[in-house]
């Protein structure tokens, strides 16, 4: 079997008494989008920064592609490209010029480096802000600056940490676009994390995690498969007469309890569900919609689950 692009066991990181990561076990292979979910304090920046040679693991391990990310760092390092949260282009050079300058650590000749840049301007939309210091660009701009130089010199696996905060849906656009890109032409695997759990779907795999743990990770489709082909959202005083004549119907696939009201998992009956919905004394709101990632993390950190358990 191939070492994958990612192949990481137990992997952990504690902070003094703090557990930040706990134990991911985790494989990508080339090609693959995989995304790590949670909100901030998650434990998704830790897991990027071990996995990126970055941080040392407390227990555990990893490989990229082969290489420990402790014992061969160096050859490790060469097969990645990095995103991080914070913007890492130099403000006063102008974006030719941070290409420029990262094309020449990657070690890429000058006609390699040349060809490279183009490139990179190209896919990213660049083109016209060649000239312009980055300090004089948008945040978004900014953030696909980074992504350019980060990918300049090709890399096997890109890692990006919330490579969406900031960014309007034009550029968001255009930095997917521009993964999918290279997924389909190089094989390049992609390891990313989010807060935003929609834009995940489209992932191979993903992780999702809270307090530094590992609540449930497969497929966005089977994850969600539990709360069956539709969902209805109800709100009110009156829920628990409406998951009892629910429950009583047997219309629900999984019934997941919310602060103010439930999420009832349907695969069929769906009009019969939104009409008792509205019949029953109590409802303040209620509506039918598809599962989302959102549901599957909620009930998995959030909620009791009163019918049913995600598989």
């Amino acid at each position: 079997m191939s070492p994958g692009a990612v192949a990481a066991e137990g992997l952990g990181r504690d902070y003094g008494g703090t557990r930040a990561l706990d134990s991911l076990t985790l494989r990508v292979d080339a090609g693959e989008l995989v995304g790590l979910l949670g909100p901030n304090g998650a434990g998704k920046t830790t897991a990027m920064l071990l996995l990126a040679t970055l941080l040392r693991p407390t227990r555990g391990g990893a490989r990229i592609y082969g290489h420990d990310v402790v014992q061969a760092r160096t050859s490790a390092r060469r097969r990645l490209g990095l995103v991080f949260q914070d913007p890492t282009v130099d403000p006063f050079l102008t974006v030719q010029e941070n290409l420029e300058f990262a094309a020449a650590l990657s070690g890429l000749g000058r006609r390699q480096a040349r060809d490279a840049i183009a490139l990179a301007l190209g896919r990213m939309g660049l083109e016209g802000f060649a000239s312009r210091r980055a300090r004089e660009l948008s945040g978004g701009w900014r953030r696909l600056a980074d992504i350019a130089r980060a990918t300049l010199h090709a890399p096997s696996l890109l890692i990006l940490d919330e490579p969406t905060v900031g960014l309007d849906p034009e550029h968001r656009a255009v930095l997917w676009a521009f993964l999918e890109t290279v997924r389909r032409d190089r094989g390049t695997a992609v390891l990313f994390s989010t807060h935003y759990l929609a834009e995940a779907e489209t992932a191979d795999n993903v992780v999702l995690l809270a307090g530094g743990k590992v609540v449930e990770s497969g497929s966005p489709a089977a994850l969600m498969r539990p709360f069956g082909a539709a969902l209805l959202e109800a709100e009110g005083p009156g829920i628990d007469g409406l998951v009892s004549a629910i429950e009583e119907r047997q219309l629900a696939t999984l019934v997941v309890r919310t602060p103010t009201g439930c999420r009832i998992g349907l695969d069929a009956h769906r009009d019969l569900a939104l009409e008792l919905a509205g019949s029953l004394p109590g409802i303040s709101r209620a509506l039918l919609r598809k599962p989302s990632l959102e549901d599957v993390y909620f009930a998995r950190t959030a909620a009791g689950v009163a019918r049913g358990q995600p598989a």
